[in-house]
């Protein structure tokens, strides 16, 4: 029998993907606190921009028709909880420094 884990270097994985249809067909069914999240998603990961306007065009609709949901304060305090995301690259010259520094210090 083959150990399942071992043979994963035997297969070309596929990465899932959301079909913007789909969703596209589902966001009004979406309660809006949902929709709020959807859009901190793609705020904070940068990835899904057509499906965050779609949910931010659905809470606006709402807006039109009466909702009070403050979605707008959601977004912004959800933010706000998150880390903050670097993806700074540091200098390699200044890496090489510290570990040489501490390296002549020792």
């Amino acid at each position: 029998m083959t150990d399942p884990i071992d043979d994963l270097d035997n297969k070309i994985l596929k990465y899932p993907s959301l079909d913007l249809k789909v969703v596209r067909d589902n966001v009004p069914t979406f309660d809006s606190v949902k929709l709020a999240e959807m859009i901190v998603c793609d705020r904070y990961f940068g990835c899904y921009r057509e499906i965050a306007v779609l949910c931010m065009e659905e809470l606006a609709k709402r807006r039109m028709t009466g909702d009070q949901f403050d979605f707008e304060s959601y977004i912004e305090k959800a933010l706000s909880q998150l880390p903050k995301l670097d993806f700074s690259v540091p200098d390699l010259g200044d890496v090489l420094r510290q570990v040489i520094g501490k390296k002549i210090s020792k």
